[in-house]
């Protein structure tokens, strides 16, 4: 459970990240919008797994 409370805390650090440097203007928009929505999936999907795996 404390892994995949890190895992989400790492990827809302990561997005905030992202976030912060489009509204900069360090990276583009559509490139950081991606970004964040891959870390946002592969996170859904980590999450999801390893509860699948605990409960099953």
């Amino acid at each position: 459970m404390s892994r995949n409370n890190a895992i989400r805390i790492g990827a809302l650090v990561i997005q905030a990240a992202v976030l912060l440097l489009i509204w900069q203007g360090f990276l583009h928009p559509t490139r950081g919008g991606l970004l964040v929505l891959a870390v946002g999936f592969v996170v859904f999907f980590l999450t999801r797994d390893s509860s699948g795996k605990k409960s099953g």
